[in-house]
């Protein structure tokens, strides 16, 4: 095939992406007729449940007495208005298996339970509507995550009560969610939902408004049709979801809130939040009501009554749909590239592709000599990435070491981004000022079929993994296959773009802090991943500038000086940028700690330096923490430990028991197993071992440090009584601890950049 007609292919390819775009873009923008109705909606009554909510019971952990409470006040309310409400307690256990950020095994047991009301309409067919109502801690309020859903969705049981309707509406108040969406997960494992349409979730009211559609799986692109038709009708501005479809299918925990279980169980589901990084006030004590906000209540509330009463789903219960579809959002507009399109343009890329490599081959006639120089090509791009990644976070490290600070970026994100970005650039254009003084190959052609090979090759194996994932590198190819026939800078910029925009909604995400500490904990990991993902950028963007050698050659070298400068002030400005601010303080920790008889102290501590400030108002020394003693007073917990011990074929056998007496129910209790031999747990009383998942043995897990250890831990309501038998060939160090809120804290801090944890803490260990 002659390369003329690579030519009209490729444009054929082009044109036919946008088309087809077109024509799915307009399908989804059709909007369901619109009943002309008011929904009546009550900002202000629905801001009254959240004061009563926020301010009567305060923070509402799964499992505590307030939560209890709150579960109370949300079925009088429903009962008031007409619905017909039932209680479903629940104590599951829920494994969470060791990982980056957490280093042990832990296995919970969390009591709760979810509130279900419904609405019977003139069709069996069933639109649920869910909130949870439990909030992250006991010193969190909990006011926009989740009181101000509850609110909404209190108010929304007000309105429909009063309004004839033909579906049944059933309300699901959950609990458990900061968990991991424990409730909403017992709910859809236990309902009947061969009668429901759809789900819809309130999870945090606010601006701007994310519509999520992301989870293990995605919801359906009927429904996601239908919702961003009536926000463009309501003049709501949106973002959807779109990328968090790519990071967290087939991840551990799916979606980030109550919708993500109805998915899994084949049930259409989106949820309407916040969308963007969460602000400081996020799971923290700050999260009271004055975050809340009764306009964007009012819009919400207004919102969701309209797709209650406008959606119509064409399934009715658990249905199949395409899964690996890719949204894009365009203003108000939304595309959907269904699996077969996306299908269609990776089969013709590759095909184009691989007829230009064979071109490319018959024409160069490539011997071994000239595939060295392909290696060396590669080698040297791979060297230039691996300089420019390491090199652009050195205005992190340098300010982290002056600062004494780990998590430099956590006020300003962004500005570290862009400062990574500017540093790398400044980087390379130093370096690529000098590189045409090297004996480099001089053939741009082998740069691109470098870059091309590299290309192709990651997205063939990402295409046979799952096919959604590889359209990022699908279009990069495209882009650079275009190249080939007009070498341009902004075919290279273009080529990467959807890789950096899944970076970008990354940051404006829940996950951006815990992603940049796994970053810094497996540097060399994240250090070969990045610099491989430069290596065809480079590799392109040589092809354009040994093209265009001429053009380009005095400009590089005009460059040099300029680029030095700019990265140098890049990296001295970041030293300006504020660790901190008002909307993301610092969080420390007042920590009153027990240990068994002894004297308590006040532990004040952060995972950064305390605030001089703060240390000299206690009078104790610079640090990330500070004690000050307890003096005459006793331990709010009183243990007493017996063990018995038999020994079977050379193992251990404990049967060990613990007797706790104190003085008020602690929120959390936990056992802590630890020895340098394996072992294993059975106890009925502290973790019933019937709730257990199916195959799963409490035996302890192997360490960095080499010993076994596992975290066994509980809500309310607890027990006095904790029995345990374990089997083992070794030593074993059990501990005890209780955790406490602490609502008289002995020290208050006051301080603007801060944000303050009080609590109590015991603790005491025991060697058997």
């Amino acid at each position: 095939m002659k390369i003329s007609k690579v030519i009209p292919i490729t444009l054929i390819l082009v044109f036919g992406l946008v088309t087809i775009s077109w024509l799915v873009s307009s399908k989804s923008n059709t909007t369901p007729i619109l009943k002309a109705s008011i929904s009546g909606f009550s900002a202000e009554n629905a801001f009254e449940h959240v004061k009563y909510l926020v301010q009567k019971i305060g923070s509402r952990p799964a499992g505590s007495k307030a939560e209890v409470k709150a579960a109370q006040y949300i079925d009088y309310v429903l009962r008031q208005n007409g619905w017909k409400v039932r209680d479903q307690p629940f104590s599951k256990v829920v494994v969470r298996e060791a990982s980056v950020l957490q280093k042990e095994q832990q296995v919970e047991l969390i009591n709760s339970q979810n509130i279900i009301a419904e609405l019977p309409g003139t069709r069996p067919d069933t639109i649920i509507v869910g909130a949870h109502y439990d909030s992250a801690t006991f010193n969190a309020p909990g006011a926009v995550d989740n009181a101000s859903g509850v609110g909404v969705l209190l108010e929304l049981a007000r309105v429909l009560s009063q309004e004839p309707h033909e579906e049944t509406y059933q309300l699901v108040f959950f609990g458990a969610e900061e968990y991991g969406l424990v409730g909403s997960q017992f709910y859809t494992s236990q309902a009947d939902l061969s009668a429901v349409r759809w789900m819809l979730n309130l999870d945090m009211i606010g601006r701007p408004m994310e519509i999520d559609v992301a989870g293990k799986k995605s919801t359906p692109p009927e429904l996601i049709k239908q919702v961003t038709a009536l926000a463009g009708e309501s003049s709501i501005p949106f973002h959807l979801s779109r990328d968090f479809i790519l990071m967290t299918r087939d991840s551990a925990q799916g979606g980030v809130s109550d919708y993500s279980p109805f998915l899994d169980q084949n049930i259409p589901a989106l949820g309407l939040g916040i969308y963007g990084r969460p602000e400081g006030y996020f799971h923290r004590p700050e999260d009271r009501i004055d975050r809340v906000s009764m306009e964007e209540i009012q819009k919400i509330g207004d919102f969701a009554h309209r797709l209650l009463t406008n959606v119509k789903m064409s399934t009715i219960g658990p249905n199949e749909w395409d899964e690996l579809y890719l949204p894009f959002q365009l203003g108000k507009h939304v595309i959907i590239l269904p699996n077969y399109v996306i299908g269609i343009v990776t089969c013709l890329t590759f095909l184009v592709t691989v007829l230009m490599l064979i071109k490319f081959h018959k024409k160069r006639n490539l011997k071994k000599f000239e595939w060295k120089k392909v290696l060396g090509v590669l080698g040297i791009s791979l060297l230039l990435s691996l300089i420019v990644v390491i090199t652009s976070g050195i205005g992190e490290a340098v300010w982290g070491l002056i600062k004494e600070v780990q998590i430099l970026y956590y006020a300003h994100p962004l500005l570290f981004i862009v400062a990574r970005v500017g540093i790398a650039l400044g980087v390379f254009l130093i370096i690529t000022s000098w590189l045409y003084k090297l004996p480099l190959v001089r053939d741009s052609e082998l740069y691109w079929v470098t870059g091309a090979v590299l290309l192709l090759g990651i997205s063939l194996l990402l295409a046979l993994t799952r096919i959604d994932l590889a359209f990022p590198f699908i279009f990069w190819l495209l882009c650079l296959n275009i190249q080939f026939f007009f070498p341009n800078i902004i075919l290279v910029l273009i080529g990467p773009y959807f890789l950096i925009w899944m970076h970008y909604e990354l940051l404006n995400s829940q996950q951006w802090i815990s992603y940049y500490q796994a970053i810094h904990n497996y540097f060399l990991v994240f250090l070969g991943i990045y610099s491989v993902l430069l290596i065809p950028f480079f590799l392109a963007l040589l092809h354009v500038v040994i093209t265009k050698t001429h053009h380009l050659k005095k400009l590089l070298v005009l460059s040099r000086k300029p680029a030095l400068v700019v990265t140098a002030l890049v990296i001295l400005s970041l030293g300006l940028v504020p660790v901190y601010t008002r909307s993301y303080p610092q969080t420390v920790v007042v920590q009153e700690e027990w240990s068994g008889s002894s004297e308590g102290k006040v532990h004040i501590f952060s995972d950064e330096r305390l605030p001089r400030s703060v240390v000299k108002d206690l009078s104790g020394e610079d640090g990330k923490s500070l004690y000050i003693p307890i003096q005459n007073e006793k331990p709010p917990i009183n243990v007493e430990a017996s063990m018995a011990e038999t020994i079977n074929d050379g193992q251990r056998i404990l049967d060990v028991s613990f007797i706790l007496n104190y003085s008020r129910e602690p929120y959390l209790t936990r056992v802590r197993i630890e020895s340098e031999h394996p072992f294993e747990v059975q106890t009925d009383e502290f973790l019933p071992m019937a709730k257990l998942p199916r195959k799963l043995q409490l035996k302890g897990i192997q360490q960095s440090n080499l010993k076994y250890s596992i975290i066994l831990q509980r809500t309310p309501p607890h027990k006095n009584n904790i029995h345990m038998s374990i089997e083992t060939q070794g030593l074993v160090t059990c501990s005890i601890e209780a955790m406490f809120s602490d609502p008289s804290p002995r020290i208050q801090i006051q301080h603007d950049l801060l944000s303050i944890d009080y609590q109590i803490w015991f603790k005491e260990k025991y060697d058997f």
